[in-house]
């Protein structure tokens, strides 16, 4: 006869349609997104490189909805990317990082990375605005000098671009390489809220539960960005500027991901982000 306080194991309940398609989504996302980043960066390189020249040689027709600048991918998307990134990766690192420490100053510490990283790309971006602006020229102008292109519009003139080095193809990689890095954060993520062995409460359990899917949710949030912005890197490849515009724009995002996350933060100040070699806070 069998005792009747020995625990019975509790069944789960049947797999819906909604929890097979997160749970799909979860795993192409944790693939996508943990690939080794070193390649991706190189990826990158190689792509820009072979597309552009294409691109060069064989020019698309320039009629395709997506090669207007005015499109609603590039206006609302790749046009206020930053705005993006910071509204999906900084909660992302923010909850992830909070669940770890439990602690709301080690929260702040990972999210300085976010912090440095906007002031790079406001300081890279400023200074191609500010290189073109000094090589460029306005023509068939009435009268003065105008020194930029409003004025050279105000003036009746056409503005002939200078250097005028891909904004885009710098910050596309730029965030792509981020999101890749702060992924990592969720890299044997937990299934218990405790590191000990007492075992955790129904509360606590509930309470982890609750986090861990907004943890997961901004985790797929950062894979369908990724892929968007992979997307916008090929329209830009295709339709925008020269081949060696985008280079330097592809060089400078790698150079950008490469002095911080491979050598800043593993030396000092903010770290790198977490990495869990166990299923353990």
């Amino acid at each position: 006869m069998s005792d009747s306080n020995t625990p019975k194991r509790k069944l789960s309940g049947p797999t819906t349609a909604k929890d097979l398609i997160f749970g799909t989504s979860l795993q192409a996302a944790r693939k996508y997104l943990f690939l080794p980043v070193e390649k991706k960066a190189l990826f990158y390189l190689v792509i820009v490189t072979l597309l552009s020249i294409f691109a060069s040689y064989y020019p698309p027709s320039e009629g395709y909805y997506l090669a207007s600048k005015g499109n609603v991918f590039n206006r609302y998307g790749t046009k206020v990317g930053w705005f993006w990134t910071l509204i999906t990766v900084g909660p992302f690192i923010w909850l992830s990082s909070y669940l770890h420490h439990k602690s709301h100053s080690e929260a702040l510490r990972h999210l300085t990375r976010l912090l440095i990283a906007t002031g790079l790309w406001y300081f890279v971006t400023h200074t191609y605005m500010h290189v073109e602006k000094i090589t460029g020229k306005c023509v068939h102008h009435e009268g003065g000098k105008p020194s930029d292109r409003d004025q050279c519009s105000l003036a009746g003139g056409k503005w002939a671009p200078g250097i005028d080095i891909s904004g885009h193809a710098f910050m596309l990689i730029y965030m792509c390489l981020i999101i890749s890095e702060e992924a990592k954060s969720f890299l044997n993520w937990p299934n218990t809220p405790k590191r000990n062995i007492r075992i955790a409460s129904v509360q606590e359990c509930n309470e982890f539960k609750m986090y861990t899917n907004s943890v997961q949710g901004l985790f797929l949030i950062l894979f369908f960005f990724h892929i968007f912005w992979d997307f916008q890197l090929l329209i830009t490849c295709l339709f925008y500027h020269d081949a060696s515009q985008k280079l330097i724009g592809a060089g400078t995002a790698i150079a950008c991901w490469a002095i911080t996350y491979k050598f800043w933060y593993p030396l000092c100040f903010p770290s790198l982000p977490i990495k869990r070699k166990i299923k353990a806070f």
